[in-house]
């Protein structure tokens, strides 16, 4: 094997992903911003109800978008730019337009017209029905953000267009649109009655406008897609085969969160106390792991197209080592100033120290499991690389039934954090399972090289941690944002020249790869 070849392409796949991982950071400002926003501005039960609603358009994006539209749709039509298949590419593109969103607009309609019963029979817990005005102030903006639903699935359709064309890096900043929108929408409104209403339209509106954003590179590109009179084409029903498949995997994980939020819905504020704890987590498990697996998946697909098994798996293994060295220091991080993180960023307003405790607990359980929820980020992406679809599928399901049985009797041991404990637990087996799948269908991963880089980066992260224990005993905050925040930087700052400092001391292989590419792409 040509072993530059080798090297060379899962750099410039880490290149992209820097790329998209620097969009993916800016909005994941914005968006803690947004959040701020939300619980200073919204009461408890409001602020429960508003995430409670966006909960829904947001379950079938995950569904018919970036979920199983991607892992179906991308190594189909990037065998096509292979093979150098014009016509073959647009009756792919033209078909799966046509069915995907006509399948978009009748989801829309009918959610639209059931909101009325959805609602109470998702969110019977006593934390809804026991509040006055609580359900139906979640019917109203349920009925408006479900049509966020079409314009977020046409944002994911062109990001998949451009992802299989490697164009990565307009896909990244995209999502700022809406957060944006949002922002708007709480900062105009804040003081008046219709606060709701505008904050919900607002989301819509973001959608409309982050796929516009997207609209001109399709056009560039000149693979806008139309409606076709005949979609179900060769291509298209090859698209459906790997879909159904894909649809149940992705669709289990987000039946998994809406029964998160079932349960939830029996304790007051508890919607929002986790919603909180996900997004934090989700800072750097979408920085790293989300943006490696979006820009992994068409690269492997080229590999497993070509019979590249060698050098597929060389880099899931690279990747893999490469969000391990990049994650364990945000989990210490988030371990050790999650508290200091959660109270200078929200708590004003509505938002008090009882509801800073809370959460902070939340994400250390989390931090737990970052590790395991990356990682299967990535592996799943090899396996729908690889043109498996139905194993993700089946591992999922296999988690749900056992988060149906853990989670209620955790509950009533741990209440909240029982909760969260179980799915963390049912994220640590997805990940075992889909690691003994891939590796065993495929190849063996390079344990060699991605344990020793993963201990040096623990032994790093570890003296990073006993100075954040020795920040937490000082008393450095004020209780003003604008003196708190820059401190908190500095802090975190501090941490990171300590972790960088020690893995350039221990020569660990990723941090020399990344300080290449940051020269390159930044």
């Amino acid at each position: 094997m040509d072993q530059s070849a080798q090297k060379q392409q899962p750099r410039s796949t880490a290149g992209s992903a820097l790329l998209f991982g620097s969009g993916t950071l800016t909005s994941r400002i914005l968006g803690l911003l947004r959040d701020s926003l939300i619980f200073a501005y919204l009461p408890i039960d409001m602020k429960d109800a508003w995430l409670a609603a966006f909960r829904l358009p947001n379950f079938f994006r995950r569904f018919l978008g970036e979920g199983g539209l991607a892992v179906s749709f991308i190594p189909i039509y990037v065998s096509l730019i292979k093979k150098g298949d014009p016509d073959a590419q647009k009756r792919l593109t033209d078909g799966v337009f046509t069915l995907l969103m006509g399948l978009v607009i009748l989801l829309c309609g009918v959610t639209f017209l059931l909101m009325d019963q959805i609602v109470p029979w998702w969110l019977s817990g006593d934390g809804f029905t026991d509040i006055p005005g609580k359900i139906d102030m979640t019917i109203l903006m349920g009925k408006i953000m479900i049509f966020f639903l079409f314009f977020v699935t046409l944002f994911a359709y062109f990001m998949a267009l451009l992802n299989s064309h490697k164009q990565f890096g307009y896909s990244g900043f995209a999502p700022l649109f809406l957060n944006l929108s949002i922002i708007a929408g709480l900062w105009f409104f804040k003081d008046t009655s219709n606060i709701v209403e505008a904050s919900a339209a607002a989301v819509v509106v973001g959608g409309l406008l982050q796929a516009l954003f997207l609209l001109p590179s399709i056009i560039r590109l000149k693979i806008t897609p139309k409606i076709s009179r005949r979609p179900l084409n060769p291509e298209v029903k090859k698209v459906l085969m790997k879909f159904l498949p894909a649809f149940f995997g992705v669709g289990v994980l987000q039946i998994l969160n809406l029964v998160n939020v079932y349960f939830a819905s029996r304790l007051q504020g508890a919607v929002s106390y986790m919603y909180l704890g996900d997004r934090l987590l989700e800072l750097p498990l979408s920085l790293i792991a989300v943006s490696l697996g979006t820009t992994l998946l068409p690269t492997l697909s080229d590999y497993r197209s070509q019979g590249k098994t060698e050098t597929f798996m060389h880099s899931v293994s690279k990747h893999l080592s490469l969000f391990y060295f990049l994650a364990i220091p945000a989990g210490f991080g988030f371990w050790f100033l999650g508290v200091d993180i959660i109270d200078v960023l929200f708590q004003r307003g509505e938002f008090t120290g009882r509801e800073v405790a809370i959460v902070a607990v939340i994400l250390k359980i989390y931090c737990l499991t970052l590790i395991a929820a990356g990682s299967l980020k990535i592996l799943n992406q090899a396996l729908y690389a690889s043109g498996d679809t139905r194993t993700p599928a089946v591992i999922s399901f296999i988690g749900l039934i056992l988060h149906l049985l853990m989670a209620p009797y955790l509950m009533n041991l741990y209440e909240l954090n029982g909760l969260i404990g179980s799915t963390a637990l049912v994220s640590l087996f997805n990940f075992l399972c889909c690691l003994t799948m891939l590796q065993k269908r495929i190849a063996w991963l390079n344990w060699r090289r991605i344990g020793r880089n993963s201990i040096l980066c623990f032994v790093a992260a570890s003296a990073m941690g006993l100075y954040l224990f020795g920040v937490n005993q000082l008393n450095w905050k004020q209780g003003r944002f604008l003196l708190d925040f820059p401190i908190l930087m500095l802090i975190i700052t501090g941490g990171g020249l300590i972790y960088f400092s020690l893995s350039a001391v221990f020569k660990v292989d990723e941090l020399s790869f990344l300080a290449s590419k940051l020269k390159k792409k930044i």
